[in-house]
């Protein structure tokens, strides 16, 4: 095993990478673990059943360095199965995860470690990070908005509120988090093969306070192959596995931190009992669909125990002047649709916007060629009835006769 230059004692850190079918990349990957400046790791790695060249490559630096650990699987069981196998392995006080095609810079490690020792309060670090091609060339430039996205940095409050209303923008590779996390919020939930990273998040930031180290030491990759991999089937998922994580988003949430988080979004303001929250839930879940159209699907769930239970009934009709009647009006909506049917309503909402556009600016050429018109007309009007054209008129009729 090779010695750096930290001491034995130093915590140790365990690495879960997972791999698919990343021959292109994987090695790319474990360099850059090998070459952290802090030497006491582990790196778990769990091959989900490839079929190229990867398991090889894996192969080959296990047999280089003994702290790489190895686990092939002879079928593909997707991300979280995969993952929860390699949590399953972790031996260290803090977990870091790298995927197979992403890349760290040397010292990620180590300033990480030493950031969550002067930020004790924080659960889980992250890095900021770049975006990188299938070249490993720097694209932040090419996509301004995923890395602003990337790189946004919240206090528990916002990132609770943002998770709930907007979705996931953090990257498991730039984490570095304490043991202690997994221990106490769990693994990756397997329902999920889309969102799952956004179910873990929200999980842990309800109890962990996340850290930002302001360096950009990750390089996340975005490939042609990812960026196309937006389809029906996969849009459908991603909708779906989103609506469930929301719908269970306050499960377990404490009501002094959902009041901190969300008070400015209640129907009454002076909610404060335990019944009185799952109300203001109920409400909130209503409307934390984005886009155009408002979709009460996941609070009506919710309304319909809640209506049933003769406490929040009443609380709803006395508190909230909400009743069945109330629920009534919101369940004759159309409230199963995918985001398939809200992309279809923005395209449509686009070209309505593209096609009166162009009418406007139709508009604004006709009446631009009229005056022009009626400016020519005058023009004209006024060349007849100048003394030069009455003049002039035996010659043009004699050039007339000669044309001839």
């Amino acid at each position: 095993m090779r010695k750096g230059a930290v001491g034995f004692m130093d915590p140790l850190i365990s690495i879960v990478m997972v791999n698919y079918n990343k021959e292109m990349y994987i090695e790319e990957a474990i360099k850059s673990v090998l070459e952290q400046t802090y030497t006491n790791w582990e790196l778990i790695i769990v091959d989900d059943g490839s079929t190229d060249d990867s398991v090889n490559i894996i192969r080959k630096y296990q047999g280089m360095d003994d702290r790489i650990k190895a686990i092939f699987r002879k079928e593909n069981s997707q991300i979280c199965v995969v993952t929860n196998i390699g949590f399953g392995q972790v031996k260290g006080e803090f977990v870091a995860r790298i995927d197979s095609d992403d890349v760290w810079l040397p010292q990620k490690l180590e300033k990480q470690l030493a950031y969550l020792e002067v930020h004790p309060e924080g659960g889980l670090c992250f890095t900021k990070l770049d975006i990188i091609d299938e070249n490993s060339k720097n694209i932040n430039d090419e996509l301004p908005d995923l890395y602003k996205a990337y790189n946004s940095r919240r206090n528990q409050e916002e990132w609770i509120r943002h998770f709930f209303f907007c979705g996931n923008t953090l990257i498991q590779s730039s984490l570095l988090m304490k043991r202690e996390v997994l221990d106490s919020i769990g693994n990756f939930n397997v329902a999920y093969m889309q969102g799952h990273d956004f179910d873990f998040f929200t999980r842990a930031i309800r109890k962990y306070q996340f850290i930002f180290l302001e360096e950009p030491l990750t390089w996340y990759r975005r490939t042609g192959n990812q960026n196309s991999g937006s389809n029906e089937t996969n849009d459908r998922r991603f909708f779906n596995e989103n609506m469930n994580i929301r719908y269970h988003y306050f499960d377990d949430m404490e009501d002094e931190l959902f009041i901190r988080c969300f008070h400015g979004d209640f129907v009454n303001p002076e909610s404060v009992s335990h019944e009185e929250i799952l109300c203001e839930q109920a409400f909130l879940l209503c409307k934390c669909i984005q886009g155009e159209v408002d979709n009460p699907v996941l609070g009506l769930t919710k309304l319909e125990r809640l209506l049933n239970d003769p406490r929040t009934g009443d609380i709803l009709q006395n508190k909230f002047g909400y009743c069945p009647k109330d629920y009534y009006k919101q369940s004759v909506q159309k409230l199963f649709y995918t985001e398939e049917v809200q992309k279809k309503i923005n395209i449509l909402s686009y070209d309505l916007n593209v096609q009166m556009h162009i009418n406007k600016s139709l508009e604004a050429k006709n009446a631009e060629l009229y005056a022009e018109c009626e400016e020519l007309k005058q023009q004209v009007q006024g060349m007849l009835n100048s003394r030069s054209w009455r003049v002039t008129k035996p010659l043009r009729k004699v050039s007339k006769m000669v044309g001839k």
